[in-house]
């Protein structure tokens, strides 16, 4: 029994595992992030594009910026700051 809560236990936290999780949100650090999908199917040509904007964009950060408190955030265990955002996404 032990062993299987041993099994269910989180990963802990590295530095290396707080840089390849913080590097995904990285791409928000200055509140936009956007996306162009091109593409062509049975149906004949088809594309997407999706832009997202958070509150981060009255406080940007320079990538590195980022990545440094994020990292921080993440070896002390606290949460992440609440921001506010929409995305928005049309298919072409």
């Amino acid at each position: 029994m032990i062993a299987l809560l041993a099994a269910c236990a989180p990963a802990p936290m590295t530095p290396e595992r707080a840089e390849r999780l913080c590097r995904d949100e990285a791409g928000l650090a200055d509140g936009v992030q956007g996306r162009i999908a091109i593409g062509v199917g049975s149906g004949g040509p088809a594309g997407s594009a999706e832009i997202t904007l958070t509150d981060r964009i009255l406080r940007p950060q320079t990538e590195e910026d980022f990545l440094a408190d994020c990292i921080a955030r993440r070896l002390a265990g606290r949460p992440p700051p609440a921001t506010a955002g929409i995305t928005i996404e049309r298919s072409l």
